[in-house]
This record gives C-alpha cells, structure tokens and sequence, in this order.
C-alpha cells in the first residue's frame, strides 16, 4: 500500500513538472491557450512514450466549477440578437452528428476492422465517459471505445489550436484577455461568483443537465452576468490553474497506453479524428451558408472536441462562448438521445442483411 502511495505521487509529480514545462513551451511558441494546450500535450507524448503518470484528476471537482463561472462571463445580453440565427445552426447539427457517424463508422468497420457495437460508439461525437457505458451496455469493446475518444479529443484540441495559431496568426499574445486580480472584486461580485461555483453543480444535477460540474457554474455565471449582477470572472490565476490540471488531465489520460503496445489503435484513432474533423469542417461551411454564423464560431460550435475544450478554445481567441458551449451541449444531449435508438436501427437493419 505504501508503495502505491509512492508512486501515486511519484506519477502526480511528473505529471506537473511536464504540465509545467509544456505550458512555458506554449507560452514561448506564442500557442493560443498555452496553460490548458501545452499540459495537455506534454503529458499525452510522455505517456505514450511510456511514462508512467498519474493526472491531476482529483482536482477535477475544482477545476470544473472555476471553468464553468469563467466561461459564464462570456454571456452579455447582445447575445439575444443572435437567437434567430443560432436557432437554424442548432437544427443543422443532427444532420452533421448522423453524417461524421457514418463516416466513422465506416472508417472503422471496413478499415480498422472493428466490430459493430465497438465502430459504433467509437464513431459517436458524444462524450467519453457517456460513450464508454454505453457501448460496454451492448458489448462493445471498452478499451477500444475509450482510446477512439481520448485520441479525438487529443487531436481535434491540438489540430484547431495550431490552426488557429499558425494559420491565422491567433496567438496567445494577440488574444489576450484582461487580467482580472482578486483585488479587483468587490465582496459582493465575489460571494456571487463563488455561490455560482459551488451551487451550480447541485442546481444542475436537480435539472439533470449534461457535464454539471461545469455546465451549472456556467449556467448561474451566465445568469449573474445577463443581470448585471456581476461583471468580471475569477481572478485570472485561478482560470489558468483550472486550465492546467484539466489539460494535464486530459493528456494524463493515455498513461498506460504505449505507442508500442497500441500503435494500430492510435493510428486509427488518429484517422478517424481527422475524418471527424472534415466533416465539421464541412459543416461550417454549411453553416456559414445557410445561417450566416462565423465560419470561426461555426468551426468550433461543430469541431467533434469535447465541450470544455472548445469553449475555453473560444473564449481564448475572442469567439462567441455563449454560441459554442450552447452547440455542444445540444450535440451532446443529442447524442445521448439519438445514439440507442440509432443503434437499434442499424442493429436491426445489419440482421436483416444477415
């Protein structure tokens, strides 16, 4: 037991020393979101390399809620002008979520060679977690379900960042937001942003909302910012501290999976993203057609990442966040609706092939 204790924090320590240096390394490039990218990245590779970590997870309950309120600063009353338009961007995006499933689904059937139930749910743009219990309910093979949505998540938030980045020249220099210091909240804002961190989670589990270690700070921070009730976020050295353990967490995840040991995954898993990530491109140009959004905001509204991710992508180069975590979080509750019932189709239809 003392042992696993040992390496428990042995893992936590390098861990941070690498979340560290990859955040100086982003911040040194010039990379958009440099405290949440370059964790992310530096734990990912050295895991994969066979370095044995362990994530700062537990800090996740923290992490979240500081995200959520932080994101909720980006909902002003504007927004409401947008409503009409952003209704017929939500109405396209179950289209776009049966099309990139089809895509993958074939990748994964007639090139990886993956059972049904596993091509299924690895092709699904839902969440990991939600993805994982569903395709381990019909037999799907859970390592392998996990390992597509981890890789996906890795490369679609790398991919659009160095997009961002180098193609359009968005750094995170030139889409710096204002320093906001604990001194600069009065103690009303601040018992009301604090409120919004820890009631949030419960008010969003009453309600049964998606992702509600995030999604309810968000909701009641975006609640307090439409009424003028508060203006400014959290202080900026608790967003970046939230952005770093959620970045090494996501890279941490892979720890235990080497490239020598799943290499034919990975790659797959790569594949597939890339695939993935067409099609969401794809679709915003469709969207930029038809509803007239920002093909940026459209790109990340549709980009198959994980809704944290690309919200605080968003906010990190000045898009809408109310728009991109809104299409995220209907793509996801879409996808826990959709996915069983489509499901049973496409079962029903192959044994009728059969």
């Amino acid at each position: 037991m003392l042992r696993n204790l040992i390496d428990e924090r042995q893992g936590y320590s390098i861990s941070f020393a690498l979340g560290l240096g990859g955040a100086l390394a982003a911040l040194w490039a010039g990379l958009p979101l440099p405290w949440f990218l370059g964790p992310m990245i530096a734990n990912a590779a050295a895991a994969i390399a066979g370095v044995r970590l362990k994530g700062p997870d537990f800090l996740r309950p923290i992490a979240l809620p500081i995200l959520g309120v932080m994101l909720g600063t980006a909902f002003h009353s504007e927004i409401f002008g947008h409503v009409g338009t952003w209704a017929i961007s939500f109405a396209l995006l179950p289209a776009y979520v049966i099309g990139t499933s089809v895509v993958c689904y074939g990748y994964y059937r007639k090139i990886a060679g993956r059972d049904r139930v596993t091509s299924y749910f690895a092709s699904m743009p839902g969440g990991l977690s939600d993805m994982v219990l569903l395709g381990e309910a019909y037999g799907g093979d859970v390592r392998q379900i996990a390992l597509s949505h981890s890789v996906r998540i890795l490369v679609v938030v790398t991919a659009v960042a160095l997009f961002f980045g180098y193609v359009f020249d968005v750094s995170s220099q030139s889409a710096a937001r204002p320093t906001t210091q604990l001194t600069d909240l009065g103690y009303v804002e601040g018992i009301v942003l604090v409120l919004c961190a820890i009631a949030g989670p419960a008010f969003a589990r009453f309600l049964r909302i998606p992702a509600p270690l995030m999604l309810g700070p968000l909701i009641l921070s975006a609640l307090a910012h439409l009424t003028a009730v508060a203006e400014l976020g959290p202080p900026t050295v608790l967003s970046l501290a939230a952005q770093f353990v959620l970045g090494a967490g996501v890279g941490a995840r892979f720890s235990g999976i080497t490239f020598a040991s799943a290499a034919g995954n990975l790659l797959h898993g790569l594949a597939a993203a890339v695939l993935a990530l067409l099609c969401s491109a794809l679709a915003a140009f469709a969207v930029v057609a038809i509803a007239g959004i920002d093909f940026f905001e459209g790109f990340l509204g549709y980009a198959p990442g994980g809704m944290m991710e690309m919200s605080i992508l968003a906010l990190a180069i000045n898009q809408s966040v109310a728009y991109v975590s809104l299409c995220h979080t209907f793509r996801f509750a879409f996808v826990m609706f959709a996915s069983p019932i489509l499901y049973q189709i496409l079962r029903t239809k192959a044994g009728q092939a059969d």
